[in-house]
């Protein structure tokens, strides 16, 4: 017979996740099925060979560019730099994620269906008011999915407007030149960039359509690795932090004389500390699929960062359209090194607020087992839950403020190295 916490999480699964819904097909929309559950993997191969020949063949044309004007100046080429910076990121986090993917869906279909605090024998256990502490539980994790959805709609808001920037700024500065200046007709392309074509006779090939909807689609690829892999994160991280709090509120109430009987307890701190297993293991897996891309995503945010500060202070001399239009993107860049950091200081601090229930329930009055299982999970859980960033470091917050301090030290020393 199925327990109650079961039903809960059965009925959890059907409700609509709306962050979690477009994390997922933000990855499908490359090629990465992380919830084949829902949907078939049947042409993800093909769509991934012709993402990356797209992303490939933009990443080319963007470097012509920059060959092309090394020699003029750092502002002419620094946009084409950031976005090569960005969409190379793009294809370096696709195919990590296409290599970890067995990982990515099993952790997936995990935090979606919640099978950490399945089959746990809570509530197989005879407590008295089974229906009120399940009712707590289910408004913690019910919480935390509401908190996981504003975060991610968020970002996905943030995320949309460079995107929707350079999508309209052709058409736009189309209208500016031709009806409003009235100096020329011409569309121009989405940034700068130069796709190599073949003049025959009249006729370029590929033509000047196909190659003006071919860099349109770039801010697009940006859009879903950018969101979909980072949102996936946020993801991950807060249902962790989730359960966690899950598992702290059931060892505060652990010595309740009104939720568990004194003859219980000992078999109910064992269902705590079986959770606890399961979410260590939980935390592993995401330490693994994570760890190295988010090395490479600190160092290239550190970069783009250093590289947004020093076009914001060339565009101050231009207008406050373009300072608006950089503005975006650093807030992009910021908040997505900025999510991985709160996410994963949320989680470390969780787990330190965990030691200390653990610490402070009445242990002291109650048996021999009891006491031994409390020692026991206090050397546990003297070493927090932290998310690594390649081996080197921990994500927190005293990291983000360093690599802030990095870029602001790289922007110095690019500005000085321009004056010369």
């Amino acid at each position: 017979m199925q327990d109650l916490l079961d039903r809960e999480l059965d009925r959890m699964d059907k409700l609509p996740k709306r962050g979690l819904y477009w994390v997922e097909f933000s990855a499908y929309a490359l090629g990465i099925n992380i919830a084949p559950r829902k949907r078939s993997s049947t042409h993800c191969q093909l769509v991934r060979i012709v993402v990356l020949l797209v992303n490939l063949s933009i990443i080319y044309s963007l470097v012509a560019f920059i060959m092309a004007n090394y020699q003029v100046s750092f502002e002419t080429y620094v946009e084409a730099v950031l976005l090569t910076f960005q969409l190379s990121v793009g294809v370096v986090k696709m195919l990590h994620f296409q290599n970890m993917l067995e990982a990515s869906v099993q952790l997936v279909h995990s935090t979606e269906t919640g099978q950490v605090l399945r089959s746990l024998g809570l509530f197989d256990l005879d407590l008295p008011r089974k229906k009120e502490l399940l009712a707590s539980l289910s408004t913690i994790l019910l919480d935390n999915w509401l908190i996981i959805d504003r975060q991610v709609m968020f970002f996905f808001k943030i995320v949309t407007m460079p995107v929707l920037y350079y999508t309209l700024r052709p058409y736009f500065q189309y209208i500016f030149d031709c009806y409003i200046v009235r100096d020329t007709c011409e569309m121009t392309l989405t940034y700068p960039a130069i796709v190599p074509f073949v003049q025959l006779g009249k006729y370029e090939f590929p033509s000047y359509v196909i190659r003006f909807f071919l860099l349109q689609s770039g801010p697009y690829w940006c859009f879903f690795a950018v969101f979909g892999f980072n949102s996936l994160f946020v993801v991950l991280t807060r249902y962790e932090s989730g359960l966690i709090k899950v598992l702290r509120y059931l060892v505060q109430n652990s010595t309740s004389n009104s939720l568990v009987p004194k003859h219980l307890r000992v078999k109910y701190l064992q269902c705590c500390v079986r959770l606890f297993a399961r979410i260590a293991n939980h935390h592993n897996q995401i330490e693994n699929l994570f760890k190295y891309i988010i090395l490479v995503q600190c160092s290239v945010s550190s970069v783009l960062i250093c590289m947004l500060l020093y076009k914001i202070s060339t565009v101050l001399e231009v207008g406050w359209v373009w300072m608006g239009m950089i503005m975006v993107y650093f807030v992009t860049i910021t908040l997505e090194i900025s999510l991985y950091n709160v996410s994963a200081q949320k989680v470390e601090t969780q787990s330190e607020l965990l030691f200390d229930d653990w610490y402070n329930c009445n242990w002291y009055n109650e048996s021999r087992d009891f006491k031994f299982l409390i020692k026991i999970m206090l050397l546990f859980t003297r070493r927090t839950f932290v998310l690594s960033v390649g081996g080197f470091t921990n994500l927190s917050h005293k990291f983000l403020v360093q690599v802030f301090r990095l870029s602001g030290n790289f922007f110095l020393l690019l500005r000085n190295m321009n004056n010369k």
